[in-house]
């Protein structure tokens, strides 16, 4: 179908997350970094956090799931509100404001909950993918033709316990005669922006899978890991292609102390994915940490460019040079990762400290008052006051 005039439906979107491991070593490897003993130090801590290991016989089944069945009340209120407008374009803008705008149904966004198109419109609330597939099988049972559509985002990273999430993304694409129509559902990627980034619509089969992998995701974050490697099998039973998922997977196993299983996982991803860095790091942390310094050292080089856009390996490196005493170096680098996170807390609360270091309180109160200014929390604006109040005491003598 040739597109001619592209439109924009802001409504929600799918979410499809992948793991990569904490970051705990220098990708300089081959050579003479000052750092390296304080990363042999961090690599040997990580080895000693790892979990028990789980008997793998005691992986629960997970049962089939219709992420796109709806019943007799959905079809019945879509028969009464939607189905009878004429035009395809103002029949999709109606099931977008029907579902999800306050004064109708007024479906929420739950970013830490994965449901089927049912259970969203029951329970009111649902991630990205819920609310995706909500759309989607509403919008086809009205005549509409709709369909999962993977989006290339700009890499970000959120920061778990042993792991970082780098989310990816998912959102709806549906088609009328001469026009596609691109359909958001959260204010974290706008359908005017997502638009212009490269996509390509997928089959329900890949987003059953995706569904299976944020499961997997959720349990693992519980550390529920056995329910999380069952999710995660299911997704590949269900899509074998998906390289991050069998990352996932791996960084599953890696934490649990099965290396070797975590390492053919990696490499199964890696034969399907070979540019997804999120694998290529989580392998080479697995090979550097297991001896394998040949095959680490054959990725050092992708890691290393990776590994600089993270803005929490940035924070690591700055630890690193607090410990050390280089504070210039700190205030770098912290500077930084704060210029590709300026939300997170943490890197202008350490920003601030390594400020009061060098002697230079105004600038740790500078400091801190920006921090605040990017805060998303009332929360953090309140560690952000207590912060200023002491050091603003302790300057005036107080």
């Amino acid at each position: 179908m040739k597109i001619k005039n592209p439109l924009r439906l802001a409504i929600p979107a799918l979410l499809a997350a992948q793991a990569t491991l904490v970051f705990a070593n220098s990708p300089y490897t081959a050579t003479a970094d000052p750092l390296q003993p304080y990363y042999q130090q961090l690599v040997t801590q990580s080895l000693e956090k790892q979990q028990g290991r789980l008997d793998l016989s005691k992986v629960p089944d997970v049962a089939d799931v219709d992420i796109l069945a709806i019943n007799q009340e959905i079809k019945d209120f879509l028969d009464q509100q939607v189905r009878p407008i004429p035009g395809l374009r103002e029949r999709a803008f109606m099931l977008h404001n029907l579902l999800f705008r306050p004064y109708y149904l007024g479906i929420t966004y739950d970013d830490s909950q994965t449901y089927t198109a049912q259970e969203t419109f029951d329970k009111g609330a649902g991630n990205c993918i819920s609310h995706a597939s909500l759309f989607v099988a509403a919008a086809r049972y009205v005549g509409l033709k709709a369909k999962f559509q993977v989006v290339e985002v700009p890499r970000d990273w959120v920061q778990s316990e042993d792991y970082y999430i780098v989310p990816g993304h998912i959102n709806v694409a549906v088609y009328i005669p001469g026009n596609k129509i691109t359909v958001e559902f959260s204010d974290v990627y706008l359908a005017q922006h997502t638009q212009f980034f490269k996509s390509k619509a997928v089959s329900d089969t890949r987003a059953l899978a995706e569904y299976y992998n944020n499961r997997g995701m959720e349990a693992m974050q519980l550390k529920d890991y056995l329910s999380a490697i069952a999710y995660m099998q299911k997704s590949l039973k269900t899509h074998r292609n998906s390289g991050f998922v069998w990352s996932n997977l791996g960084v599953v196993y890696k934490i649990n102390g099965h290396m070797a299983e975590a390492q053919q996982a990696y490499e199964r991803g890696l034969k399907l994915d070979k540019q997804n860095l999120s694998i290529i790091n989580n392998a080479y942390i697995l090979y550097y940490q297991t001896g394998q310094l040949d095959k680490a050292q054959s990725l050092a080089a992708k890691v290393e460019s990776y590994s600089k856009k993270n803005p929490y390996y940035l924070a690591k490196l700055a630890s690193a040079d607090i410990n050390l005493h280089n504070y210039k170096q700190a205030v770098t680098k912290l500077k930084r990762a704060i210029s590709k996170k300026p939300e997170e807390p943490a890197f202008h609360f350490t920003l601030s400290h390594v400020y009061y270091l060098l002697g230079n309180q105004d600038l740790a109160v500078r400091q801190l008052q920006i921090g605040q200014k990017n805060a998303i929390n009332n929360e953090d604006q309140q560690r952000f006051q207590h912060k200023l109040n002491l050091l603003q005491h302790y300057q005036a003598g107080l």
